[in-house]
């Protein structure tokens, strides 16, 4: 009869039939079957063999398909908000993804250590024969044997415990990790938004002088055509024309740069920055600390160092565990036994309890115990030195906010005060009582003003993300999690 071959997930790649021949190829050579004793046999399982090493072969050269999540499409629309590119990009990036991988592996490993607790069952089957001697006769037994049993671990002095303890604490700790990626993320990608923001703002100010800036050496080239101005004036016009198309074309080429920078970082489309205006319960939370003052517990980072200090003491075995026995169990049942010519003793139903002292001479259990103990030191003192880290950051980054705020509210004075300067120029100028370099003057004054005003609200948000981002806060704000 004619069996037909399916072919596995891998097209017609040998699958488990392959293997198993491999595995018959194999027996038949340990029983020292050769070709002599049956050539037929003995071809079929050198070609089970060939098809087996083919089958892992291929698995061993095909790639690994990643498994990724597709970037979803950017809103209809001329702009797109921080909070809505956020949650296109964050479950895709690559730190997030190897962080939510990490915290499954983690799971796993907890189950095995939950796993080492209980009994292991197992199933015990042989079949073959022997050449044995017995009362002084020569005999052939075969034997054909199967039995189920079980194994469990009653007491290990609390090394399965500390085990599983740690494997539980590393949960915790991968659970921070992966917030803290979320975290990372959106702040480097903040910052970049951040930036963006500010060319756009400023780019129509550097149009708008430009715009102005045509006209003035338009209306002095007249002038000058009627003699009313002289040449000097219209080359000062013409250099500030200039002036004002070196500015309008740097910031127009630093906003495209900011965009492709955006979009690398996002592996996708981007559309143009929408004002950042967070809630003001979240602006409350940005406020100076005082002097003393702790970094949140919210923050991923200072939690995740402190969890992993955590894990370290917890997998540091007893004392007890250098002196007291391992105690096991074992219970065997036979299910079936076929031996010919039968033994003199048979085994229906066996158990035992082992109780077992391994003392290594090198001092292996004692050295164990002290690497433990000496790890958790160092996690203990690595979560000390995040959280400092951040203290000093956080400390720094009140009063920063605290200036930028002071100042921006200067600035807009100040832009607003040029305005009203610069509009009074322009009819000075059209009635003869101001030259053409004072209203050159006003007007570029103008433009830097708006320029530091740009760059103080810019200056002003980053730190205010980034001390929500220390805070582990930043997600929150903008909609998109919840404080821990």
């Amino acid at each position: 009869m004619n069996r037909s071959k399916q072919a596995g997930p891998h097209g017609s790649r040998p699958g488990f039939g392959a293997l198993r021949g491999a595995a018959a190829a194999a027996l038949c050579l340990g029983v020292g079957l050769s070709p002599q004793a049956g050539a037929q046999t003995w071809g079929q399982a050198q070609a089970h063999a060939s098809q087996a090493l083919e089958a892992v072969r291929s698995l061993l050269d095909a790639p690994a398909a990643p498994v990724v999540q597709p970037l979803a499409p950017a809103p209809v629309g001329a702009t797109e908000s921080l909070a809505s590119l956020l949650g296109r990009v964050l479950p895709r990036d690559p730190q997030v993804r190897v962080a939510d991988s990490l915290l499954q592996a983690t799971q796993q490993r907890r189950l095995q250590a939950r796993s080492r607790l209980g009994p292991s069952v197992y199933l015990n089957a042989n079949e073959g024969g022997s050449a044995e001697t017995e009362f002084g006769f020569p005999i052939k037994r075969s034997t054909s044997r199967a039995e189920a049993g079980l194994r469990w671990n009653l007491y290990n002095a609390g090394n399965d415990m500390a085990e599983l303890n740690g494997a539980t604490r590393d949960i915790d700790v991968a659970e921070q990790d992966l917030r803290r990626a979320r975290e990372e993320v959106a702040e480097r990608i903040a910052e970049t938004y951040t930036d963006l923001l500010r060319l756009q703002t400023l780019l129509p100010h550097a149009l708008l002088r430009l715009d102005a800036v045509r006209k003035l050496v338009e209306q002095v080239r007249q002038q000058t055509a009627a003699g009313k101005t002289s040449e000097a004036d219209a080359t000062q016009a013409s250099a500030s024309l200039l002036d004002a198309e070196i500015a309008h074309e740097q910031l127009a080429a630093d906003l495209d740069a900011a965009r492709r920078k955006l979009a690398a970082q996002v592996g996708g489309e981007v559309r143009d920055a929408e004002p950042l205006n967070l809630p003001l319960q979240w602006l409350a939370a940005t406020a100076p600390a005082p002097a003393g003052a702790g970094v949140a517990d919210a923050s991923g980072l200072v939690a995740a160092a402190g969890l992993r200090a955590d894990a370290a003491r917890e997998r540091v075995r007893p004392v007890l565990s250098l002196l007291a026995p391992r105690i096991d169990l074992e219970v065997r049942h036979q299910l079936h036994d076929r031996t010919l010519p039968s033994p003199t003793t048979l085994q229906k139903d066996v158990w035992q309890i082992t109780a077992r002292w391994d003392f290594p001479v090198m001092g292996e259990n004692a050295a164990r115990r002290t690497e433990q103990q000496r790890r958790a030191e160092a996690a203990l003192a690595e979560a000390e030195r995040v959280a400092q880290g951040l203290q000093i950051e956080w400390q720094t980054l009140g009063p920063r906010i605290a200036n930028a705020e002071r100042a921006l509210a200067q600035l807009e004075r100040q832009a607003a005060q040029y305005t009203s300067l610069v509009r009074a120029g322009e009819l000075q100028f059209e009635a003869g009582r101001r030259s053409v370099a004072q209203l050159i003057q006003l007007r570029d004054s103008r433009f830097n003003v708006e320029q530091r005003r740009s760059e103080q609200a810019q200056r002003l948000l980053a730190a205010q993300l980034k001390l929500l981002a220390l805070q582990g806060r930043l997600l929150p704000a903008l909609g998109l999690g919840s404080v821990n």
